[in-house]
């Protein structure tokens, strides 16, 4: 076909594909949200944009490959959540680089509340991923335990249980490395 069509930041050739037109309906549909999405979870808005893109992107490719996803939208959700992780990670990676290398003289008040956020969350880096999750969505992005355990696929018991086991290690960890200074 000589038509082409945009979408997803990548013309293509109108063609008779199934997967490509389901993700472009989800992109219609929830594209949006899956941007407020990011942006709630702390990603800023051009690269929240790039998120979904890559989510809508591997959805489709999941498609292509056969895969059956039975409720995309819940699996676009997760995506985009799992690669905003993946995107603080990286910032607190580069953070600690900058720091550790000795680029910065003396800190401003935001740099240095940064830097305590970062040390925070490089805590809560090293909990099991289950709990990592359950307190990024739901203290980071400020997500009820419902919306975690929608995002997640699991039940809103089992978030508040999660959350509850991450905080007992954080309060442990933490208190020992207050007192350890």
């Amino acid at each position: 076909m000589a038509v082409e069509q945009e979408h997803l930041g990548v013309v293509r050739e109108a063609s008779d594909d199934p997967a490509w037109e389901r993700v472009v309906s989800l992109e219609r549909t929830a594209g949006s949200r899956l941007c407020g999405y990011a942006v709630h979870l702390g990603v800023d808005g051009p690269r929240a944009n790039d998120l979904v893109q890559d989510a809508l992107l591997r959805l489709w490719r999941e498609l292509r490959r056969g895969i059956v996803i039975r409720s995309p939208e819940p699996w676009l959700f997760r995506t985009v959540s799992r690669l905003a992780m993946d995107e603080h990670c990286f910032h607190r990676r580069v953070l600690r680089l900058m720091t550790s290398l000795g680029e910065r003289s003396s800190p401003t008040a935001m740099e240095v509340e940064t830097t305590e956020r970062a040390a925070l969350w490089s805590v809560v880096d090293q909990l099991p991923p289950r709990q990592r999750q359950v307190l990024f969505l739901r203290f980071r992005a400020d997500l009820t335990y419902e919306e975690v355990a929608q995002v997640m696929g699991i039940t809103p018991a089992a978030v508040r249980s999660h959350s509850s086991q991450a905080l007992v290690t954080l309060r442990a960890r933490l208190g020992a490395e207050e007192g350890g200074r």
